[in-house]
C-alpha cells in the first residue's frame, strides 16, 4: 500500500501557494458587495418595518404609501452613508413622533418639536436658589424639600429606579403633612414600572387608568387591547392632597404616569400639557448595522383621550421667565402650594 509521505512535503513551496488562495478568497469576500446592505434594500426594510409596526398612522393622518412614493426615488446605490441617512431621517420625520429614532455610528435621528415650540415652564435655577437654598435632601432619585405643612419632591427621570424603600421613606415622611407637590417637569421618561410603582402609593382602591393597544399584525389597525389598572400598594400609602407639576418636556413614561395618577381622586395637575410619547417602542436591527425604533402601541384614557398628544393640566400656568427671576418664584409651584393649603 502506498502511503502519503508527509516528510517529502516542501513547506517552503506549499505555504506561499496557501497564502495566495487565502488572499484571493478574502479579496472575494471584501470586494463583492453585500446586497442586503445597499441603500435600496435598507430603505425598503425601514419603510416596511414602520408600515407593519408603527401605531399612529391614523391618529397623525399620515399616508405612508404616499410618503414612500416621495422618498423612494431619492434612494440609489451611489449615495454615501450620510446622504442616505439624511433621506431616511427626513422620511421618518413625517411621523412627527419623539419615539421614532434611527441610530447609526455617526448620527442619531429624533423628532424634537413636541416641546421645542412650547414654553419652557421650568427653571431649575429658580428652584435651587429660591426654594432649596441648599436645604434639600435626597431619597434615592428624589429631591426632597420639607416646606412645613407640605413636601416638595422633584423626580428628574423615570430612568432612575425608585425603590420600595425610597417610597416607604417618602410616604412615612408625609404622614403628618397636608399634601405633596410632585414635580416631573423636564422628566423625559424612562422605565414605566417606576411610574406604576409611584402611582400605587396614592390610591386606596384599584383604579382603571386606561387601555393599552398593542400592534398584533401587519395592518395599520391590527391591535390587541388590555385594560390597565393601578392597585394600591400593600405598604405605606398617602391619601392626602397630591399636586403633580408637568410641562411639555414631561415625556414618555412621564406622560403615562400623569395619566395613571390623574384618575386618582386626590390628585390635581398643574403646569402645561405633557409632551406625549404614548407609544411603547418596537426595534429593528437593520442589515447595514443601523438601529430603527418606532412606536408600536397606543394608550387611551378611560375618557377616550389618546395620550400620544399629551395630558392637559387641571390648571394651565405659563411662566414668564423674566418675571419669574425678578420675583424669585416659580408660579407653577406657588399655585400648587395654594391648592394644597386651601384644601380641607
Amino acid at each position: 500500500m502506498n502511503c502519503f509521505n508527509f516528510k517529502k512535503i516542501n513547506l517552503s513551496k506549499i505555504l506561499p501557494l496557501l497564502m495566495v488562495i487565502i488572499l484571493l478568497s478574502c479579496e472575494k469576500i471584501f470586494m463583492e458587495p453585500d446586497a442586503s446592505r445597499d441603500p435600496e434594500t435598507v430603505f425598503e426594510d425601514i419603510w416596511t418595518f414602520a408600515d407593519r409596526h408603527y401605531s399612529f398612522f391614523e391618529y397623525k393622518d399620515v399616508d405612508w404609501d404616499e410618503v414612500y412614493s416621495r422618498y423612494r426615488g431619492k434612494v440609489h446605490s451611489g449615495l454615501n452613508p450620510v446622504q442616505f441617512f439624511d433621506i431616511c431621517a427626513d422620511m421618518l420625520y413625517e411621523l412627527k413622533d419623539g419615539h421614532v429614532n434611527l441610530l447609526s455610528s455617526f448620527d442619531r435621528f429624533r423628532y424634537w418639536e413636541w416641546y421645542l415650540d412650547s414654553p419652557e415652564n421650568f427653571y431649575y435655577s429658580i428652584i435651587e436658589r429660591h426654594y432649596y437654598q441648599d436645604r434639600q435632601r435626597y431619597i434615592g432619585p428624589l429631591e426632597y424639600l420639607d416646606l412645613g405643612q407640605l413636601i416638595y419632591v422633584y423626580y428628574g427621570s423615570f430612568a432612575n429606579t425608585i425603590s420600595e424603600g425610597n417610597l416607604d421613606l417618602l410616604i412615612n415622611n408625609l404622614s403628618l403633612k397636608k399634601g405633596l407637590i410632585l414635580d416631573i417637569r423636564n422628566n423625559g421618561g424612562g422605565n414605566i414600572d417606576n411610574a406604576r410603582r409611584l402611582a400605587s402609593r396614592f390610591t386606596e382602591q384599584k383604579v382603571k387608568v386606561g387601555t393599552n393597544w398593542v400592534k398584533s399584525g401587519p395592518g395599520h389597525e391590527d391591535f390587541i387591547t388590555e385594560d390597565i389598572f393601578i392597585e394600591p400598594h400593600d405598604g405605606p400609602r398617602f391619601d392626602g392632597k397630591v399636586v403633580v407639576l408637568t410641562n411639555r418636556r414631561s415625556y414618555s413614561a412621564s406622560t403615562y404616569f400623569t395619566q395613571y395618577i390623574r384618575e386618582l381622586s386626590n390628585v390635581t395637575l398643574v403646569g402645561d400639557t405633557t409632551g406625549g410619547g404614548g407609544g411603547l417602542p418596537a426595534f429593528r436591527d437593520l442589515p447595514n448595522g443601523w438601529l430603527l425604533r418606532v412606536s408600536s402601541s397606543r394608550f387611551y384614557a378611560p375618557d377616550g383621550l389618546n395620550i400620544e398628544g399629551g395630558i392637559p393640566p387641571d390648571f394651565q400656568i405659563d411662566i414668564d421667565e423674566e418675571e419669574a427671576f425678578a420675583n424669585e418664584e416659580d408660579p407653577i409651584i406657588e399655585k400648587a402650594i395654594e391648592l394644597i393649603m386651601e384644601s380641607k
